[in-house]
């Protein structure tokens, strides 16, 4: 029987990308932010407190 070589697979480039999902935040005040799971956390971070208004 006749074997035929392939090159190994490449499973990083297998992997299809994570849906960018809703990540909803309650804020003491009771506001709903909703952002995307893929927003910048330093961004995130910075306007948190002005949300908050502090």
């Amino acid at each position: 029987m006749p074997v035929k070589m392939v090159p190994d697979l490449d499973t990083q480039s297998l992997r299809q990308p994570a849906p960018d999902i809703q990540l909803e935040i309650v804020l003491r005040s009771g506001r709903r932010l909703l952002v995307p799971s893929s927003v910048d956390p330093e961004a995130l971070a910075r306007l948190l407190p002005i949300l908050e208004g502090k």
